[in-house]
């Protein structure tokens, strides 16, 4: 009988241990957190290149940092921003087909995740580029084939695409890229040849090119890419496989701008109080209640990512509504403040909230983008 209650609290002091160490991890026992990827299969050519893998977490761990573990020597590691991981992937240098695979970590999670990856044989490098210029909405980039009398395709797409679509097969991204231009001059009543070329912005090169592109959307990552082609009537061929890169599009440069921010709660009713320092601009608000993504517990501090993804939230809220007639004044009118402000938030009961404060500016005609680290307050 003493053995048996020994057991029993033996058994009892390691699930207290247990527990004590998941609440020290940041970890709930009752939700773990749950990393999923977009794919976990990846087919890639003998060429190689910066490969993105698209991720979220659902419970995440405060401070937590996923480890990427290679299995084979020619995958590795480039970065992991606040929504992708990026593998580097060499050029192929055997004359068949390889295979890999790379472990996701995250801690607390029950199962690591595993990716396949599957490299055709080696080709040689058809194409490298150069970053020629970078600004926070727009880039430069040098295509360089080594044979200067190919033509080939040089192009530029948001990676948010592929995360989208899920596509990871490149000849089934530039059948669908074709397929659209053909649509194109169908409606024009040319051939997908006659098209190629004509089309404006050019798209068809031969030799080195530089390409400028406008309209970039900062902290976003885009895909810049080229393959030999040739055109018949409607038809075309493919000369060399699909080489890409990444290119990230920076943040604009923080100015020296800050808001105190004070608020006072009657019910469900909200005064809130902005004073804007070292800002005479416009300045937007955004107010995240406790069950949204911009939401963070009092005593952590809000990540880069959450930032890039306030600016994100902002940035497509005012090209939608410039797309579609609005003018940038009215935009800001209608949606940012100047000055000392008093605004008045219905509240839900019940719910916790945040208030972010940003200075907000357009440059050249651009459209508007965040220019401020964001100040914050708990209502």
């Amino acid at each position: 009988m003493r053995k048996f209650s020994a057991l029993i609290f033996s058994l009892i002091v390691a699930l207290m241990s247990l527990a004590t160490s998941c609440e020290k991890n940041g970890v709930d026992p009752n939700n773990p957190p749950q990393l999923t990827l977009d794919t976990y299969e990846l087919n890639i050519d003998g060429g190689g290149g910066d490969i993105p893998l698209y991720y979220w977490v659902k419970n995440p761990v405060k401070n937590a940092e996923i480890e990427v573990v290679s299995g084979v020597d020619w995958v590795s590691l480039k970065e992991i921003t606040s929504s992708t991981i990026v593998l580097s992937i060499k050029p192929s240098n055997i004359d068949e087909e390889r295979f890999g695979s790379v472990t996701v970590k995250y801690p607390g999670m029950e199962k690591n995740l595993r990716v396949t990856i599957l490299q055709d044989k080696q080709l040689l490098n058809k194409f490298r580029f150069e970053t020629v210029e970078l600004t926070y909405n727009s880039c430069t980039v040098k295509y360089i084939p080594t044979d200067k009398n190919m033509p080939y395709m040089a192009n530029i797409i948001d990676a948010e695409y592929f995360k989208q679509s899920g596509t990871t097969d490149m000849k089934v991204f530039i059948e669908a890229e074709m397929n659209n231009y053909r649509s194109i001059a169908e409606r024009n009543q040319m051939t997908l040849e006659e098209l190629m070329g004509r089309v404006s912005p050019q798209l068809i090169y031969t030799g080195d090119a530089e390409r400028s592109f406008a309209g970039m959307k900062h902290g976003s990552q885009y895909v810049v890419y080229s393959y030999g082609v040739t055109f018949k009537g409607n038809e075309y061929a493919l000369l060399t496989p699909m080489h890409q890169t990444m290119v990230e599009i920076p943040m604009p440069e923080m100015l020296d701008a800050s808001f105190d921010i004070s608020s006072q709660i009657s019910g469900t009713m909200a005064n809130i109080t902005i004073t804007p320092k070292n800002w005479d601009g416009y300045y937007n608000v955004q107010i995240a209640p406790d069950y949204s993504l911009y939401y963070i517990a009092p005593g952590s501090n809000p990540s880069e990512g959450l930032f890039k993804s306030l600016a994100s939230y902002f940035y497509d809220n005012a090209r939608k509504a410039i797309a579609n007639g609005t003018s940038i004044e009215q935009f800001l009118k209608a949606n940012c403040y100047k000055g000392n402000k008093q605004i008045n938030v219905t509240l839900e009961a019940g719910k916790k909230y945040m208030v972010y404060v940003f200075a907000v500016a357009s440059e050249d005609g651009a459209i508007p983008v965040m220019r401020s680290t964001p100040n914050y307050a708990y209502l």
